[in-house]
């Protein structure tokens, strides 16, 4: 997630360089799939109409926030949505900090393994809300990093594919109804929450189950870290390794799945033994 400054935007809105710009969505129009901007704070300034990408006009966003202001076939465009509410920003900031300085104190040994305690964390789902690490305590969670972006058939596709599959087989286990997925994206700067949205319901995915997260870029590398995701450019896109982890209700990490992908009914009986206390994990 691109860490937009607040700043005004001192060019016409005419311009057709990108503007950086902060201030409050209203008036969706889910027709013209656009929306009125006020920008804020500083001088006033009139509301601006302009379009929006299908995700950020589900979210239909209802705090103050950032993007970027383009000229797309004539009509300007508001795009890379990102909060800019000061008090998520604030517990964002203590969480990215906390977590940078534990990265920083494990040396070069910064993955988790078993019986680890699974990272701290402050990101922003699909439909636009903060999640931190509580809101995913008490449930055990299967966690994996994707790209939208991706190309390659057999990594982020494949990988998004078989969490699908597996939500679908938890599906058919009542026992396993508290299961949660997490799938974090490592190209923030481009997987905003509403690209993540989109992105996601292509799959048909079920957001009651399963979060797309997104968040500042560093705060997401050094989540990588900790999980062992492991990335390089080349050729315009991103190399990756894949793996799916897997964290106890209690938020310990029991199990890591090297691959892309993975056979849904085993990782569905594998957490069958938290819903049965006496199995051992």
């Amino acid at each position: 997630m691109k860490a937009l400054l607040c700043l005004l935007a001192v060019v016409a809105w005419g311009a057709t360089e990108p503007v950086p710009q902060v201030g409050r969505l209203q008036q969706f129009n889910a027709t013209t799939r656009s929306a009125s901007l006020t920008p804020g704070p500083g001088p006033e300034k009139k509301a601006v109409t302009v379009g929006l990408q299908p995700g950020d006009l589900e979210i239909a966003w209802s705090k103050p926030i950032r993007c970027v202001l383009v000229q797309r076939d004539g009509k300007l465009s508001a795009e890379g949505i990102v909060s800019a509410d000061p008090e998520e920003l604030r517990q964002e900031q203590q969480v990215v900090d906390d977590l940078r300085r534990d990265t920083f104190e494990r040396g070069r040994i910064v993955m988790r393994g078993a019986n680890d305690l699974m990272p701290m964390m402050a990101l922003w789902d699909q439909d636009g809300r903060l999640r931190m690490k509580k809101d995913f305590l008490g449930s055990p969670l299967a966690v994996n990093f994707v790209f939208t972006s991706c190309h390659n058939a057999r990594m982020c596709p494949a990988s998004t594919q078989a969490m699908r599959k597996l939500a679908d087989e938890l599906a058919k286990r009542p026992a396993l109804a508290n299961v949660r997925l997490v799938t974090i994206t490592f190209d923030p700067e481009v997987d905003t929450p509403g690209i993540l949205r989109t992105y996601a319901q292509g799959y048909g995915i079920d957001f009651k189950r399963h979060s797309f997260l997104t968040g500042r870029e560093a705060h997401i590398k050094d989540l990588m870290r900790h999980y062992g995701i492991l990335t390089t450019r080349s050729d315009g896109t991103i190399l990756h390794n894949a793996a799916l982890v897997m964290v106890s209700p209690e938020g310990r990490i029991v199990q890591r799945r090297e691959g892309a992908v993975f056979d849904a009914e085993e990782v569905a009986e594998y957490f069958t033994r938290f819903a049965e206390p006496n199995q051992p994990r």
